[in-house]
């Protein structure tokens, strides 16, 4: 791992203020932890004293970037440490069992925690490298005689934090399936993959068989946003040489843009919000025409964002990737705390919303939230 990403991996000021708060608490109980745990020390005082400094700051200044490796880490750590804690305040009230009394000593000198954190570490590495399908059935009376099977495939950030084998055996899955329709939903790549991995991963996906074809989304990361602090200060590809990599390998680009497919289905492809307070796109009456709201309508927007507008607008459903389910805890809280839609399956007047928590994830090579998933719809 890159010494550099392990501290920053993107840095974003607007989240500092919850790095800082999440640093204060994480600060303040490690450094009543190691005055406990050092209290029947043999230590001199004065080695004491530094490390119940050195720990306490450490802990709060790996937790300002709420993003990096070193922050999560360093929160699972202090979440080992509060479930080490509870074990033990149950031996001793709950339980006083006999043959548990190794736990006062484990939980003292920090083993039953650092055991705890392995447990949730090996876990999570596990959940980044397991991918499934998951499989939808909808139904309308829209489509008389068909029926169609849509595979979404999202969130791949190839080259990144998943072994690219794992891409290689999903595409070959997916193949298997026989779909008509593909959607690549956005952030394929993102801001450090390669340009040898960018070209890779769309030849790759360039092979996926289906009857309609390959469409395309863009993503916040695919097109390498120029906040991140890349490792070298530069992009490694251009947004031209993007586009040139997805349509030479026979994948169409939908960019507030529309398809028909069979007569029956309208694939409107969306471009990305980048954030929700800063749409400036197309709007979908604009894409679409009163023909098309006779026909189901497919609004395929990487962002679970403008789903009731899109549903009093004649759409039947929505696909959405980009909030990877949370990925790892406890972002999904958080995002539902702010009303975000985080995985599954939603329904907002007569469209249903789906949201994918994509191939991989972005930033951390850990997952124990939601699953890495490839998404069969059949629409019947």
């Amino acid at each position: 791992m890159n010494p550099i990403h392990f501290f920053t991996l993107g840095y974003y000021p607007e989240y500092l203020f919850i790095g800082v708060m999440f640093g204060i608490v994480i600060g303040a109980y490690a450094y009543f932890r190691v005055r406990y745990s050092l209290k029947d020390s043999e230590m001199s005082k004065n080695k004491k004293l530094a490390i119940n400094i050195i720990i306490p700051v450490l802990a709060f200044l790996c937790s300002l970037n709420i993003w990096s490796n070193a922050a999560i880490l360093t929160l699972y750590l202090f979440f080992s440490s509060l479930i080490a804690d509870v074990i033990r305040l149950m031996w001793k009230y709950l339980l006083k069992a006999r043959h548990l009394n190794f736990i006062p000593k484990y939980h003292k000198n920090g083993v039953l925690a650092f055991i705890i954190f392995l447990v949730i570490i090996i876990g999570s590495v596990y959940g980044m490298n397991h991918i499934e399908l998951t499989q939808y059935n909808l139904t309308t009376d829209k489509i008389d005689n068909e029926s169609y099977s849509l595979v979404w495939l999202s969130d791949i950030h190839y080259g990144t934090v998943q072994n690219p084998q794992l891409v290689k055996e999903s595409i070959s899955k997916i193949n298997d399936l026989k779909p008509d329709i593909v959607v690549l939903g956005g952030d394929i790549v993102d801001e450090r993959t390669s340009k040898e991995d960018m070209d890779e991963v769309f030849r790759q996906l360039g092979e996926i068989n289906s009857t309609y074809g390959t469409y395309y989304i863009f993503g916040n990361h695919d097109t390498q946003p120029s906040s991140t602090d890349y490792e070298n200060g530069n992009r490694t590809f251009s947004d031209d040489e993007l586009k040139r990599a997805i349509t030479g390998n026979g994948i169409r680009i939908l960019n507030d843009e529309k398809a028909q497919i069979n007569g029956d289905i309208v694939l409107v492809g969306r471009s990305d919000p980048k954030w929700e307070d800063a749409v400036d796109r197309i709007d979908l009456p604009d894409i679409l025409n009163e023909s098309d709201r006779s026909r189901y309508v497919v609004v395929l927007d990487h962002q679970p964002v403008e789903y009731e507008q899109n549903s009093r607008q004649g759409a039947d459903l929505q696909i959405s990737g980009h909030t990877h389910g949370g990925q790892m805890f406890p972002f999904a809280i958080m995002e539902k705390l702010m009303g975000h839609l985080i995985y599954g399956e939603y329904h907002f007047g007569n469209m249903e919303q789906i949201v994918s928590s994509g191939l991989t994830g972005w930033g951390w090579p850990m997952r124990n939230e939601a699953k890495c998933e490839y998404v069969l719809i059949n629409i019947n």
